[in-house]
């Protein structure tokens, strides 16, 4: 783990997601927050692919405590 700052901002909801047409392109992700700014995140498609296998595995594993319906 790094030893840079975090910052801790709580998300309200996601609003908006954007993907280039292009695979060496960027991501955005708009979040809105209780604050008085919203969060943008730019994301190479690299670190998209890694976040979409991070919340893949997280909800694998969340799926393992939830009853099924």
């Amino acid at each position: 783990m790094s030893d840079k700052p975090t910052i801790a901002v709580p998300v309200v909801k996601p609003t908006m997601i954007e993907l280039s047409s292009d695979p060496r392109g960027d991501a955005t992700i708009k979040f809105v927050t209780a604050g008085d700014a919203d969060v943008l995140m730019v994301l190479p498609m690299a670190a998209l692919f890694e976040l979409e296998a991070m919340l893949a595995k997280a909800s694998q594993q969340q799926a393992k405590y939830q009853p099924v319906q």
